[in-house]
């Protein structure tokens, strides 16, 4: 998140429009209540001067409305679909979609939060369903479809619908033109609604009033597809709308003693295998999926194989069927290249398992007579570097190499069932280490050197905390907690290196911009590193972006170094590195970068931002961009 002001960017997914009565409660003593659904505790109304006001949490929470609000200069702007709102603290006049318009009360600071006017929410498709001096009852206008946004469902593009009510539907594929009809009943769309497309399947969405009581969605299709409709059992007022990928086309690889059959998809495929005997033959079933090609049948070429069939095996079924050749061992994988492939192969050999000493470190390089599969792991405070090759054998004639250096004292080769072949170096202490692959990557090589990080002091600046949360998601994620996660992971892999660490914060509190840049200033620090997690008004804006202070050749080959190892690691879309004057980089007097590492306000990215995995292949990317800016040094 961007730190030349304190931005607080919202945009929560509305899940709470069904359920049992509640209320929250205020110090004002009036009680709220919203539909029959419970609100969290955090919600409250207080009146003043006679009218009531909500806090901002409400909006964020059950309106599908995005917001920035810069307490420095007042200016909100909520953001609902194509209608934008634009108000400020204290005053009553106000914009919507650019036509003025005037409240009869202003909105507020008070007590760290922002208070708007209940009336505003008139405005935004509530009504008022029973009132007094002490008790407040809202609802929405009528039962509204609210917004359709872009999101994945096992890896795949798709569309999640939200609505004010529990979904009643119907669905039908159209074909000449080839499109999906969607008929909501009970639904209307919300006045600000829109229906933007980002599907590589779907050309637009069309939406109207097909009866009085049915909203008719119209997904004009380049191609005819097969398709789910998936009710959320656990959130009724939402519906997941996904097509099938297609599978496409078949080709063969052969070199030397390797072979691969590829299957070419649509999107990432997600199948199921069974091996069958006499005659021997491999099912593969693509599960979601779309046959994208003729079901002719495809020779083969005898050796290993006999040939392929293909055939629609039911309406969300490819089924592929490989008569395979007697003995021949074979294995399937997502391809690591291209998400969109599948590779059916045979078992590779390790030809070769060579050592040498080099001025740096040593060199550790492995061969094999096809594409070596590997995996690379160090454990936390382990001795040992272990790298895993699967599908693979060793040659009988190879042998391990004898090693005792300063750097690797031992290098051990365990061959486990199923042709995994694990090799483990034991480490004399920590060294840093890069790979490097051959164009067919039949041959990888490990590099040890010292790491250049010993003695070393990094700052690590987590972005935000305390009353301070930065961006928040749709779905509730706080840009304060995923700076602290991210940073934190950082840590242990700096420290790992033999570096000393040193953290702006190290727990959910408040830290002025001028501190966090003074702290790495007093201990002299070589580097200082702050990260954060971005909000922009749009929400189709995503993609990881670094910045650094204009005119500083060491933190531009620093941002530079971080970016590209960041998208090697999380294969994220590049918004590139930039210049900006934010205080934290700019009063710190050593190299330093602002890493964003993607926008919350992007429901897609927000998903990805939330899990584990993400976060830990991102606190790698910038532990390695860094390890790359001294080597290079």
């Amino acid at each position: 998140m961007l730190l030349k002001r304190i931005w607080i960017g919202f945009s929560i997914l509305l899940c709470l429009a069904i359920g049992t009565p509640a209320w929250a409660e205020t110090g004002g003593n009036i009680r709220f209540t919203f539909g029959k659904s419970p609100v969290s505790s955090e919600i409250k109304v207080i009146a003043k001067n006679g009218s009531k006001y909500i806090n901002l949490p409400f909006i964020v929470k059950y309106l599908h409305i995005s917001t920035d609000w810069d307490p420095d200069t007042g200016r909100i702007q909520l953001k609902s679909g194509k209608t934008s709102l634009i108000l400020k603290e204290d005053a009553t006049a106000y914009t919507i979609d650019g036509t003025s318009a005037v409240l009869k009360a202003a909105p507020f600071e008070a007590d760290n939060q922002l208070w708007l006017p209940v009336e505003l929410l008139l405005k935004l498709g509530l009504k008022i369903t029973n009132e007094d001096a002490t008790s407040l009852q809202m609802n929405w206008a009528d039962s509204f479809l609210l917004a359709i946004e872009n999101t994945k469902y096992e890896e795949r593009p798709a569309f999640l619908l939200v609505g004010t009510e529990d979904f009643q539907f119907k669905s039908f594929l159209l074909t000449q033109p080839d499109r999906l009809v969607l008929d909501l009943t009970g639904f209307k769309a919300h006045p600000s609604f829109e229906a933007i497309s980002h599907h590589p399947l779907v050309k637009q969405i069309r939406f109207f009033q097909y009866q009085p009581d049915v909203l008719r969605l119209v997904f004009d299709l380049t191609q005819l597809a097969g398709y789910r409709v998936i009710p959320d059992p656990e959130k009724p007022n939402q519906l997941l709308v996904v097509f099938n990928y297609f599978v496409q086309e078949v080709s063969f690889f052969q070199k030397d003693n390797e072979r691969k059959i590829y299957i070419k998809t649509s999107g990432p495929a997600k199948y199921s295998t069974k091996i069958y005997e006499e005659p021997r033959r491999l099912v593969i079933d693509f599960e979601g999926a779309t046959l994208g090609r003729s079901n002719d049948p495809i020779p083969g070429d005898n050796q290993w194989l006999k040939g392929i069939r293909m055939s629609q095996f039911n309406s969300q079924t490819v089924r592929v069927v490989l008569d395979l050749v007697e003995g021949m061992p074979w294995f399937i994988i997502p391809s690591r290249k291209d998400p969109t492939l599948v590779e059916i192969r045979t078992v590779q050999t390790i030809t070769g398992i060579h050592w040498s000493e080099t001025e740096q470190g040593g060199s550790l390089s492995i061969e094999g007579d096809g594409e070596l599969l590997e995996t690379l792991h160090k454990a936390k405070n382990s001795d040992k570097l272990q790298i895993d090759l699967d599908y693979s054998q060793l040659a009988p004639e190879v042998h391990i190499p004898v090693v005792n250096s300063d750097q690797v004292k031992e290098i051990r080769f365990t061959q486990g069932d199923d042709f995994k072949s694990r090799i483990e170096v034991t480490l004399g202490y920590y060294v840093g280490y890069t790979v490097r692959y051959s164009n067919d990557r039949r041959k990888i090589t490990v590099l040890f050197r010292k790491s250049p990080l010993i003695g070393k002091t990094i700052v690590i600046d987590p972005g935000h905390g305390g009353v301070d949360m930065g961006a928040t998601g749709r779905q509730g994620t706080r840009e304060k907690d995923v700076n602290f996660d991210v940073s934190m992971r950082l840590k242990e892999k700096l420290e790992d290196a033999g570096c000393r660490v040193v953290m702006t914060r190290n727990d959910d509190i408040f830290i002025s911009l001028y501190e966090r840049s003074h702290i790495a200033n007093a201990l002299y620090a070589d580097l200082f590193i702050s990260i954060h997690t971005n909000f922009h008004p749009k929400s189709e804006v995503k993609g990881m972006e670094i910045y650094y202070y204009q005119g500083r050749t060491d933190s531009a080959l620093l941002a530079k170094s971080i970016i590209a190892k960041m998208l090697e690691k999380t294969q994220m879309n590049s918004l590139g590195v930039k210049t900006n004057d934010f205080v934290v980089i700019r009063e710190a007097q050593m190299p330093s970068t602002l890493v964003e590492l993607g926008f919350l306000s992007n429901y897609e990215e927000e998903n990805m931002i939330r899990t584990e995995s993400f976060r830990e292949k991102a606190a790698e990317g910038i532990f390695q961009g860094i390890i790359e800016y001294y080597n290079a040094k």
